[in-house]
């Protein structure tokens, strides 16, 4: 085919004719030497199907008079990738209206240098939708000029992509009409280097909607000269996610007509760093709206001087959340004017730090309203100074369940007059290890109502300092519970009169531990009906040296069920006098186990009724040693179940004058076990004693 048109290039109308007549793939086959052969006239006569095949290369084969003369429905029918083939000559020839003929895959499809090459007719030709076709790069290859003659609807159409392309000369180039027509969403994509270089005209052409599609790192990017300019209309329009990226130089650079324009969702974004930036000024133009609206993380910024300024409506206005979140030290700024306006419910969200923060004369300024809002959590903070700033009418406001968290150190704090006070419920509610920092000035001040209220765990933590200036008053008031829970140091820290003041009851309600505290002193001090009062496990459980205080009215009043309850050693411990002092009926109410105990001196006391009043199983318990003690008279008065009651190695004991003086009875009450136990002097006695019958 080749061969055929070259025969008849002599003949140009039949060359074009021939020209026309060939097929696509016959068109896609011809060589770049062919193509650049042809006339003007050839070309003209390419069918836009024909033109639509010929590839780059053919493309850049064709002479610029060939281009010339291309139609634009030619020129519409060059394929994208054919396109690229167009060098800078071919381009040049172009005119306005074959640039606009161009489809937007052919534009695309224009390389950076070919856009480079573009003149500004041509520019200028290119249409809203060719320049939406653009890419990035491309429009990267735009000059200032280029960008110059765009409208409006030019600037608008470049996507948001592409317009990443635009250099920072062109930004800083655009007018502040093409600025206002950019898309919200071209905004958004504008890089940081090219919002650095927007202008401040620029800044100022630009709507609240295009405001608003700025982001964090986009608003960061703008110099202080830019945020000086933004009206308060702009200001207004930046979104909350846009003002987090504000820089302290930004902030510090607002007016305060900027910084009113603020809104709250806005405020609300903001950070601590970006709080710590504003002013006593921009604080003050703040609504309470405004200020109820900073997140509390970010309120840790605020200085204290910032904090000091703060409106008492503006303190009022602060969330429970933020009260929660103020720094110690900003608590410590706070003014007596300012924490007269917090309400019960602020009061409530402090902390223990933030109450321990409060210097004493906000403390003195507190209403009882607001005493009564501090949180249990919240009272462990007071210090002894701040408590003892308290007045009597903020000291009764305190609740029970605030008093319960008290700490001893607090309660130290206190004085007899705010200990006054107190209801019965307030003090039933200081905590064990607290009422240890009651001084005893103040124990020996408390109501007796105040003393009935206190719980047996509270009286058993009492210490035995606090315990010795109880006052009979006090003292008599206490029930047999709160009796109980007393230790044996603090029954031995009681005074003799409070001891003599107890009641029978209260003196049934010691309990056996505690009874062994009770001194010499104190004992001496129980009167008989006392005395009688204790039951058996009481008695049972003094030890020798109470035992050996009593006196012989005191035993005397001893039942016979106490009497039972002594041991060996309690029996040990009586005196002589006491013994001798013994009824008949509290002899035989010994037990055996404490007959074992006594000795051969409180035996020879007993009388000859005493002796007979003891039992064959009383008689049973005693010892060679002390059957040895018992006088002929005491042997005398045995009955026979009494001998055959002594055990066999306690006949031992018995001397052979006693045996001599045994009556007949008794002689034949002694049993085969015992004879056998005896010596034999004692056996001779016996022996004789039978003669002698």
């Amino acid at each position: 085919m080749t061969f055929e048109i070259g025969s008849y290039c002599g003949d140009h109308a039949l060359m074009t004719s021939i020209i026309s007549s060939l097929t696509a793939n016959q068109v896609r086959s011809l060589s770049t030497t062919v193509i650049a052969s042809l006339t003007t006239d050839d070309v003209a006569a390419l069918t836009s199907a024909q033109v639509k095949t010929l590839s780059s290369a053919q493309i850049a084969a064709l002479q610029t008079d060939d281009i010339a003369t291309l139609t634009t429905a030619q020129m519409s029918a060059i394929s994208a990738s054919a396109i690229k083939g167009l060098s800078l000559s071919q381009l040049a020839v172009l005119d306005a209206a074959k640039i606009a003929s161009l489809g937007t895959a052919q534009v695309a499809a224009l390389s950076a240098n070919q856009i480079e090459d573009l003149d500004s007719s041509q520019i200028e030709a290119l249409t809203s939708s060719q320049l939406g076709a653009f890419g990035s790069a491309q429009v990267a290859a735009l000059t200032t000029a280029d960008i110059a003659i765009f409208s409006t609807a030019d600037i608008a159409a470049i996507t948001p992509t592409a317009l990443a392309g635009l250099s920072t000369a062109n930004v800083a180039a655009l007018s502040t009409s093409q600025i206002a027509a950019l898309k919200t969403a071209q905004i958004a994509a504008l890089k940081t280097s090219q919002v650095q270089v927007l202008t401040t005209s620029q800044v100022s052409t630009l709507t609240t909607a295009q405001i608003g599609a700025f982001g964090s790192v986009q608003v960061a990017a703008l110099n202080t000269d830019n945020i000086a300019t933004l009206s308060t209309s702009q200001v207004a329009a930046l979104s909350s996610k846009s003002v987090a990226g504000l820089t302290t130089a930004q902030i510090e650079t607002l007016s305060s007509g900027q910084i009113e324009a603020l809104t709250s969702s806005q405020l609300e974004a903001f950070g601590s760093v970006q709080v710590a930036a504003l002013t006593t000024d921009d604080i003050a133009v703040f609504s309470t709206t405004n200020i109820a609206a900073i997140n509390p993380l970010a309120l840790s910024g605020l200085s204290t001087a910032n904090v000091a300024a703060l409106s008492t409506s503006q303190i009022a206005a602060l969330k429970t959340g933020q009260i929660a979140a103020l720094k110690t030290s900003q608590v410590e700024a706070l003014t007596t004017a300012q924490v007269s306006t917090l309400t019960a419910a602020q009061i409530g969200a402090f902390g223990s730090a933030q109450v321990a923060a409060l210097n004493t004369d906000n403390i003195a300024v507190l209403s009882t309203t607001q005493i009564a809002g501090l949180s249990s959590r919240s009272v462990t903070g007071l210090t002894t100074a701040q408590i003892e700033t308290l007045n009597t009418s903020q000291i009764e406001a305190l609740t029970s369940s605030q008093l319960g968290a008290f700490g001893s150190a607090q309660v130290a704090a206190l004085t007899t007059t705010d200990i006054a006070v107190f209801s019965t419920a307030n003090i039933a509610a200081i905590t064990s290890a607290a009422l240890s920092g009651l001084s005893t000035t103040n124990v020996a001040a408390l109501s007796t109502g105040q003393i009935a209220a206190l719980k047996t765990g509270q009286i058993a933590a009492l210490k035995t300092s606090q315990v010795e200036v109880l006052t009979t008053s006090q003292v008599s008031t206490l029930t047999a519970a709160q009796i109980s829970a007393f230790g044996s140091a603090q029954v031995a820290a009681l005074t003799t009169d409070n001891i003599a003041a107890l009641s029978t009851s209260q003196i049934a309600g010691l309990s056996s531990r505690s009874v062994t505290g009770l001194t010499t002193a104190q004992i001496d001090t129980l009167s008989p009906n006392q005395i009688e009062a204790f039951s058996s496990a009481l008695v049972g459980a003094l030890g020798s040296m109470q035992v050996a205080a009593l006196t012989t009215a005191q035993v005397s009043v001893l039942t016979t069920a106490q009497i039972g309850a002594f041991g060996s050693t309690q029996i040990k411990a009586l005196t002589t006098s006491n013994i001798a002092a013994l009824s008949t009926s509290q002899v035989a109410a010994l037990s055996s186990k404490s007959v074992a105990g006594l000795t051969t001196t409180q035996i020879d006391t007993l009388s000859s009724s005493q002796i007979e009043a003891l039992s064959p199983a009383l008689v049973g318990a005693f010892g060679s040693t002390q059957v040895a003690a018992l006088t002929t008279a005491d042997i005398a008065v045995f009955s026979t179940a009494d001998i055959a009651a002594i055990k066999p190695r306690a006949l031992s004991g018995l001397s052979t004058v006693d045996i001599a003086s045994l009556k007949s009875d008794q002689l034949l009450a002694i049993t085969t076990a015992q004879l056998q136990a005896l010596d034999s002097a004692q056996v001779a006695a016996i022996i004789a004693a039978y003669h002698a019958i």
